[in-house]
């Protein structure tokens, strides 16, 4: 079929067309300007650490330049980036983002010293490989030798991609001010494309109005671009970012559209589907086998489960898959990526007589995505979906902290795209309310003749909150050990023993139980004290900027609930000194509730704390206040303890 060479170009041409497409990567760096060397701030961000001066990037689209037809396409990129104070030395390690689909080479750079000098990174320099757990990204990181105040880093270096379906935007921002960026696309002449940009910055087009032998070169540049606000519980990047997309929608050579539209773009990647699905190698015999004789929902489960615990996850994000593959393969060598993963377990679903469809879902931390643009690349996973009961349940095979039916929290409430060769459909994904987004703790201390407190105490997690604790280390013993290492950072006067944890995947819950006992040397004898918000506060107040000040929204990865229950009982002979005053807010961010119950005739007391911030997202300067005072309101309250004294 021809959209099999829109895909993948082997390893050994990548190779020979990388020595000579690009003889100008071995070049030297620009020259510094005095205007560079002078340079001491940045006009509108006098207190910014460091400056992005230049950030250049070529990008050769779908083989430009190159004999024969591939869409195979890499990236230059030169960056020339300034020390202003010593803060901003840390950017002395530069860490350049990829991911699975692209393949970084060709690094080279430099250490400008004020007085000249020039300290190149040396070939042997250590660079380090770090991997993102939830996104599959990898940074690569190389710390630059002798940066000082006022030294200048230049850097170069390729990303090569085997696909087209895999275009990252262009960033001109960066998270310090950039002074200029551009990125210069290069087409043949067979490839027609449509631009897409987005940013606070005005980005400026240029197009070369002459054919050349070659191909098209399209030119965008910005100029005097802001930094990118690293605020607290705030958007991603790439929501901030200015940034230009070139996507490819027509190869006139062979007269055929490619991602002008959704329905052409999931035509497209359904045949590559078609080809995967056709090499099955007895799916159906396994699905019989797994989904044994229930009702759909229990065979659906049952399946669900199957691909989600037996098949390894793959390195690749997306959803796009080789036309080579096979579900043969995945199910031999039980391994697979997020979109093998599905396909297995929409054909295991078909062989037993449940329908579903395959959805493309993206996740909201990586960004937001513009639907108005077919660019599958928009997309990080793929999920599939199925009507039992006539409800609509989603199902996230690649990833085993999930029962059946939830989704990761940054796919809820996130556009995403009915997959369909004819009429795909843009819905919005399913959102967990917040109260079950559910962290608990149960505490039951009491204090002896002696003054000393102890007890146990039960804390409970369900929706997300269980999900990010669910398979969170490496095995039991790891788990238990990071448990206790919390509560004794919320309980130093205590002594923990006794951790038990039961993370149940399948239900959406951990269970974390302990004993604790007051250290001998914190017990004072003729008084007492607990902080009652333990072990889910104290709680500071994280957004100490003032609405002027904020550059951006506010936006939690979920909205939840947070819930204490203290009961604390002393013996004859002892009484209640002080308690804590009771509290209560109500806002758009969400609310606190707090107070004590004293019961003198049973000599207990029960203080109860609820949080709730039922907002994900808080993009105004009213709300931004609002939720600046619920957490003042809670810094508050946790602030006070429980005194018991010895009459």
């Amino acid at each position: 079929m021809k959209i099999v060479r829109f895909v993948l170009l082997t390893q050994a041409c990548l190779i020979l067309l990388a020595t000579g497409a690009r003889a100008a990567a071995g070049e030297d760096f620009p020259p510094v300007t005095g205007e560079e060397r002078a340079l001491a701030s940045v006009p509108g961000e006098p207190n910014a650490p460091a400056v992005v001066l230049f950030k250049k990037g070529e990008f050769l689209m779908a083989g430009y330049g190159l004999r024969g037809s591939s869409l195979a396409s890499s990236l230059r990129v030169q960056v020339r980036l300034k020390i202003l104070t010593e803060e901003g030395k840390s950017n002395g390690e530069i860490a350049i983002a990829h991911s699975s689909y692209e393949r970084l080479r060709g690094f080279k750079g430099r250490t400008v010293l004020p007085d000249g000098r020039i300290i190149p990174v040396a070939s042997d320099a250590k660079f380090s490989r770090k991997t993102s757990r939830s996104r599959k990204w990898f940074t690569t990181a190389v710390a630059f030798p002798s940066v000082q105040v006022g030294a200048i880093l230049d850097y170069e270096y390729e990303l090569w991609f085997d696909s087209i379906f895999y275009l990252e935007p262009w960033y001109f921002s960066e998270e310090v001010p950039v002074r200029f960026s551009e990125i210069v696309f290069k087409l043949p002449l067979n490839i027609q494309a449509q631009a897409w940009s987005r940013g606070s910055t005005q980005v400026n087009f240029e197009r070369d109005p002459q054919q050349k032998a070659s191909g098209y070169v399209t030119r965008a540049w910005v100029e005097n671009v802001r930094s990118v606000p690293d605020d607290l519980y705030g958007p991603p990047f790439n929501d901030q970012a200015t940034q230009v997309i070139l996507l490819p929608s027509e190869d006139t050579h062979l007269g055929e559209k490619l991602m002008a539209s959704w329905p052409r773009t999931c035509e497209i990647v359904g045949e590559i589907y078609d080809e995967v699905r056709r090499r099955d190698g007895g799916v159906a015999k396994q699905a019989h086998e797994t989904a044994g004789t229930g009702s759909p929902r229990q065979q659906a489960e049952a399946l669900y489960r199957f691909v989600r615990d037996q098949i390894a996850n793959g390195p690749f994000t997306g959803v796009i898959v080789g036309p080579d593959d096979s579900l043969a393969k995945v199910l031999s060598t039980h391994r697979g990526d997020r979109a093998e993963k599905a396909l297995l377990l929409q054909a295991m679903l078909k062989a037993v007589k449940i329908n579903s469809r395959l959805v493309w879902a993206a996740d909201r931390l990586r960004g937001a995505i513009d639907t108005e643009l077919p660019n599958p690349n928009w997309f990080d996973t793929m999920l599939v979906m199925v009507e039992l009961e006539g409800q609509r349940v989603f199902l996230d095979p690649a990833d085993r902290a999930l029962g059946f039916g939830q989704l990761r929290a940054g796919y809820e409430g996130s556009p995403a795209l009915l997959h369909d060769s004819k009429k795909p459909e843009l819905i919005t994904l399913p959102e967990t309310p917040f109260d079950r987004n559910l962290r608990r703790a149960e505490i039951d201390l009491a204090l002896d003749e002696k003054g000393k407190l102890s007890g146990t105490g039960t804390l409970r997690l369900t929706g997300h909150h269980a999900w990010e604790k669910i398979g969170w280390q490496d095995d039991e013993a790891k788990t238990l050990d990071a448990w206790k290492d919390w509560l004794a950072k919320s309980y130093r006067d205590f002594q923990i023993s006794e951790v038990k944890a039961v993370e149940a995947p399948d239900e959406g819950q951990v269970t974390v139980t302990w004993s604790m006992a007051q250290r001998e040397e914190e017990v004072l004898g003729d008084e007492a004290s607990v902080v009652p918000s333990a072990p889910l506060g104290p709680l500071s107040q994280p957004f100490v900027q003032p609405a002027s000040s904020r550059r951006s929204a506010v936006m939690f990865d979920y909205p939840d609930r947070e819930e204490v229950e203290l009961r604390l009982r002393w013996p004859e002979g002892w009484k209640v000194e002080g308690l804590p005053k009771p509290a209560a807010v109500t806002n758009v961010a969400g609310a606190l509730a707090a107070g004590a119950e004293l019961k003198e005739a049973e000599r207990t007391v029960i203080y109860r704390r609820r949080v709730d911030i039922t907002a994900k997202t808080l993009d105004t300067a009213p709300k931004y206040e609002a939720v600046r005072k619920l957490f003042g309101e809670v810094e508050k309250t946790d602030a006070q303890k429980l005194l018991l004294v010895r009459r």
